[in-house]
């Protein structure tokens, strides 16, 4: 059975910080039976004759008087106590012999504290001092070789002491003071243990820079990136940062995008410190832009292009228009015949020289894609510019038949009129032509005219630059031939009426009558006249025909004039007598 005899310190009612509070100073009698008696503390020996220890004697020494009223304890760990040898009730000493021990073991010593900081992070820094990390808690686990432990006790930023029974979460950020020490079951007492350390709970703080060419958050492949993080206790680990999907990597002094392809991009970032607190993720999105400007140069006004060439007027102006797919431009310029580029603000005129010019033009975009001077990069477009300043030759022509007199042409409505019209520079772009003043029409081949009449034709050329030349002219057409006349020499002596005509009348006339044939035309000269007796040949008419043959004489007369227009008569028939 344990027995405990207990001295009581009495301490003040309140302890004051720092100020160590009271503990069992005593002699302790474990659960083993085992006395354990402080090793500082005096022994004096009582003698009863009852289990109660009423009227105990004091035993004194004869011998050692010195040593003893007090008597000390002199071997740390078990002491005895002994008489000569063992005997009965009737003072009978036993047999064999036994030498009859008192135990009492002595504890000068104090307890061993283990103290231990478990579930964070830990790091020492370069000033010596101790940082944890999150989820920090103080364990203190205390032995002792004799008496045993009777209790533990800790101060945290020199607040009072308590008793420890469990371990103490440290969830606080900030410096730490904390104090353990123990106690045994004799009252010896451990040194304080003093402990000096940061916790760090709050995570880094990183911030980010762009380099170099950028317009907002369009970079461009020459753009680069700093990471600087800052933390206020144990210091930066690392800082990591992802590119899309690529693998994570550690910053070291800058994030290059050079091998990045055009289009949206993003970046994570975040940063560890040395007790392992990760900075919430960074994202920074942006887009990479590597494609120059494009540009466009439109000629306003008269153009045209052919084989390679830019035809404009003298009226012509160039204007450049420049695209970017994303940043946007900043800059165009442009040279004339090489001369020193200039910033390019609206269309401008070309020397108004008749000839060959070359105007150079190129763009920067606001990321300052661009590869100036060098033509044969995309961002660079070279136009060669001919000036055209004469107007078409234009002419027309008469196929066919056709009759002039004096200023007047004289043709059919199936003569053709041809319109032609050269350009030696950019060529022609449109001839055209009215008629009698009416609907203007493009001209697209030979021109016919059914209807008789006096024509004016207006026509002009424009050339591929809009420099115009316009001619007129004028003409007949005329379609019909001569009117036909025909007269004999004497009048009819009588008429005959023939069974094979169907007994129509006929005119008779004396044999050797002449016959004078004639033709004349209203709109131009008559050209010949040809006739046929009896179905026989035509002849030309030259001079009156005299008729000497007897009988049925049939004749037929046709005329034509200067255009060819022909009018063929009728057959008439007369009786020769």
């Amino acid at each position: 059975m344990r027995k405990v005899f207990t001295i009581l310190l009495l301490c003040p009612l309140y302890l004051f910080a720092q100020e160590k509070p009271a503990v069992d100073a005593n002699y302790y009698v474990g659960e083993d039976g085992k006395l354990y008696w402080h090793g500082k503390k005096p022994v004096y020996i009582f003698i009863a004759d009852n289990p109660e220890g009423a009227n105990a004697h004091k035993l004194e020494s004869q011998i050692h008087p010195q040593f003893t009223n007090p008597l000390y304890l002199d071997t740390e760990g078990i002491n005895y106590f002994r008489t000569n040898w063992a005997a009965d009730s009737s003072l009978k000493q036993m047999v064999p012999k036994v030498e009859v021990l008192f135990e009492v073991y002595r504890d000068s010593n104090p307890p061993v504290t283990s103290v231990s900081y478990t579930g964070a992070q830990k790091f020492k820094g370069a000033d010596g001092v101790q940082y944890y990390g999150k989820n920090l808690s103080l364990s203190a686990v205390a032995s002792d070789k004799h008496s045993g432990v009777q209790k533990t006790f800790y101060s945290i930023d020199n607040a009072p002491f308590a008793v420890y029974s469990d371990s103490i979460p440290l969830n606080t950020d900030k410096k730490f003071d904390v104090k353990v020490y123990s106690a045994d079951n004799t009252g010896n007492v451990e040194a304080i243990q003093m402990f000096d350390f940061v916790v760090d709970m709050k995570s880094p703080v990183s911030e980010y820079s762009v380099h170099n060419d950028r317009s907002g958050m369009i970079f461009s492949p020459r753009t680069y990136l700093k990471i600087k993080s800052t933390d206020l206790g144990s210091g930066i680990s690392k800082v990591v940062y992802q590119i899309d999907d690529q693998a994570e990597k550690t910053f070291t002094d800058q994030i290059n995008l050079s091998t990045l392809s055009d289009g949206n991009h993003k970046i994570k970032f975040y940063a560890y410190d040395n007790v392992k607190n990760k900075e919430e993720e960074q994202i920074i999105d942006f887009y990479l832009d590597s494609t120059v400007p494009t540009v466009e140069a439109t000629v306003v006004g008269d153009q045209y292009q052919n084989r390679g060439r830019v035809f404009i007027s003298t009226r012509t102006k160039v204007k450049l228009v420049a695209e970017d797919n994303k940043a946007g431009v900043k800059t165009i310029k442009y040279s004339i015949n090489g001369a020193e580029p200039e910033t390019y603000y609206e269309p401008f005129e070309l020397n108004k020289e008749q000839g060959h010019h070359v105007v150079t033009y190129f763009a920067t975009d606001k990321v300052n894609n661009t590869l100036e001077g060098k033509l044969e990069e995309a961002n660079l477009s070279r136009s060669s510019l001919d000036i055209d300043m004469v107007a078409p030759e234009i002419s027309y022509d008469f196929k066919g038949r056709k009759h002039v007199s004096r200023d007047t042409t004289f043709v059919t409505s199936q003569s053709e009129i041809a319109l032609s019209a050269l350009d030696k520079d950019s060529g022609i772009k449109d001839l055209g032509y009215k008629i009698n003043g009416g609907q203007g029409q493009t001209y697209s081949g030979p021109i016919k005219l059914e209807e008789e009449g006096f024509y004016t034709i207006d026509f002009y050329g424009t050339d591929q630059v809009n420099n115009r030349n316009t001619k007129s002219f004028f003409f007949v057409v005329d379609n019909t031939g001569p009117a036909i006349e025909h007269i004999l020499s004497m009048e009819p002596i009588g008429t005959i009426s023939l069974e094979e005509k169907s007994g129509v009348p006929i005119k008779v006339y004396s044999q050797g009558v002449k016959l004078f044939l004639g033709a004349t035309d209203k709109t131009i000269d008559t050209d010949k006249v040809f006739y046929t007796l009896d179905n026989q040949a035509e002849i030309e008419y030259i001079k009156p025909i005299t008729i000497q043959k007897k009988g049925l004489v049939t004749y037929q007369v046709r005329a034509t004039d200067k255009l060819g227009n022909e009018t063929r008569s009728e057959k008439f028939e007369i009786f020769i007598k």
